[in-house]
């Protein structure tokens, strides 16, 4: 009994100190939220967590106490503190805990401090050169043209979930240039479960990092079993892929190609001198292939959805392109595609209403603190930015629900010159500074090349008309599950694949 009242004071003490002595006491929030995870964590298992981020601001104001040790702001000036460079930050737990299956062998994107993540970022830097990338577009138009294909082959079904596909399309190309080896996924359904081990992985991922004690105990498996089933068979997956690719490079073949595991296995540690580890090159083979493909075919998607619901954007944006193009053979990269200034625009549009990432990638202060929006962060405090709320801020983007593409063109006479300025200047859907995504290029690349050919080719029907009556819809699994649109396919007259 006494250790029972012994316990029970000692919470008592830590909900008052977080709630009346913390330094960040003085910051509004659900007092729940205040001296506790746990609600924030229930959240996340509801996969909404990007629209509770939301809610937060929209009650309390653009600085929210979401957790104990942790701040959410709202302002794009908030942003560039948290995330540009030279900023006195480190990534949180909150992003590192279980990004890794070797916590001695991060990624780019999990390593915590920015100084050892611009090391290994060199490195991926090689696979995202200019010549890489105009490599890389072959084989982007060779996947292309088989969901084309694919889109209106009577051995597939009618109605096609354009999520589904346009993730097939996506892994496969990443496939090609990480591991030159595509996963094809647009053709043969047997490796398509592959998808689902890569979202519980992820999903796991984002619950771990908001307790990293449930994680770090092993408890997240206890309570959620079938993640560790799948992200076991996943690790397991993507472990023989990797020593395929090894296995590949030891085998002398004349013309063999540059792709990004050829430059990850001729690098060299930037302290040892030494090659990579294993556990290194599988860490980053895993980003390369999971975050290349989902942030793609997330904009792919979205752009696909918002197009359907807003026909007068699709007859423009057809118009655009059919006064460009002479055939679906001359949508590639140069001059006439990079002068489809409405093409960009929709696709802006889309990530900004259904962003890759919705939720929040904390950043921890270091020792002398930060000032973050004018409020100064001390040592060891967490501090975020909604990827979901920014975009959906009202104060910088009027109408937010509404898919308005104009909000990024100067000459259309339709948009205000503020509204512009706010629209480009205040948000960036793959981040800044020293992590901003470094495929950002590819990402672009990819969702031009297939928006602009889909759209040249084809007349599309609703199957799901009641898709329209909402905006498209995420679930924040650290990067987001999605669904839909749902549409059928056919050729436009005088079009031929």
């Amino acid at each position: 009994m006494a250790l029972l009242l012994l316990a029970f004071l000692s919470i008592v003490a830590i909900f008052i100190y977080r709630l009346y002595f913390h330094p960040l006491a003085r910051y509004p929030g659900p007092w729940y939220m205040k001296v506790s995870p746990l609600y924030d964590f229930y959240i996340g298992v509801r996969e909404r967590r990007h629209l509770h981020f939301l809610y937060l601001h929209e009650k309390y104001g653009p600085m929210v106490r979401y957790s104990p040790n942790s701040l959410a702001f709202n302002e794009p000036q908030a942003f560039r503190d948290i995330y540009g460079f030279k900023r006195n930050f480190r990534k949180a737990d909150a992003t590192t805990v279980g990004a890794s299956s070797d916590p001695d062998a991060q990624s780019t994107f999990s390593e915590p401090l920015t100084e050892k993540a611009m090391k290994k970022r060199r490195i991926l830097s090689q696979g995202f050169s200019e010549s890489a990338l105009r490599d890389a577009e072959e084989f982007m138009i060779e996947k292309i043209d088989i969901l084309c294909k694919q889109l209106i082959s009577p051995s597939t079904e009618k109605a096609k979930d354009m999520s589904l596909w346009l993730n097939y399309l996506a892994y496969d190309i990443m496939g090609e240039v990480v591991f030159s080896k595509s996963f094809d996924m647009l053709t043969n359904p047997s490796l398509r479960y592959v998808l689902d081990l890569i979202d519980s992985m992820v999903f796991s991922t984002l619950l771990g990092g908001i307790v990293p004690w449930i994680y770090r105990s092993g408890l997240i498996n206890v309570l959620f079993p079938r993640l560790l089933r799948t992200r076991t068979k996943f690790i397991a997956y993507v472990a023989g892929v990797v020593q395929n690719r090894i296995a590949a490079e030891a085998t002398p073949a004349a013309g063999r190609r540059r792709d990004f595991f050829h430059h990850l296995l001729n690098a060299k540690d930037a302290e040892t001198g030494k090659p990579l580890p294993i556990a290194s090159l599988f860490s980053e083979g895993v980003l390369l292939v999971v975050g290349g493909s989902d942030t793609s075919s997330t904009g792919m998607a979205a752009t696909l959805f918002y197009l359907l619901k807003y026909p007068e954007c699709m007859s423009n944006l057809r118009q655009e392109l059919d006064s460009k193009f002479n055939s679906v053979d001359e949508i590639k990269s140069g001059v006439k595609l990079t002068s489809c200034v409405y093409l960009r625009a929709c696709v802006d549009e889309a990530l900004r209403m259904a962003p890759p990432g919705p939720g929040v990638l904390p950043r921890t202060a270091l020792k002398g603190g930060e000032t973050v929006n004018g409020e100064y962060i001390p040592e060891g405090i967490d501090v975020a930015v909604g990827w979901w709320a920014l975009a959906y801020n009202e104060k910088y983007f009027p109408e937010p629900e509404t898919f308005r593409p104009e909000r990024y063109l100067t000459n259309d006479g339709s948009t205000d010159d503020n509204d512009i300025t706010s629209a480009k200047g205040c948000y960036w859907a793959f981040s800044m500074g020293p992590r901003k995504c470094p495929g950002i290029k590819m990402a672009y690349q990819e969702i031009y090349l297939t928006i602009a050919r889909l759209v040249y080719l084809f007349d599309m029907h609703l199957e799901r008309p009641e898709e329209m009556e909402k905006n498209f819809e995420l679930l924040d699994h650290f990067n987001v599950k999605k669904s839909g649109p749902t549409v059928s396919f056919t050729l436009r007259p005088g079009r031929e694949l």
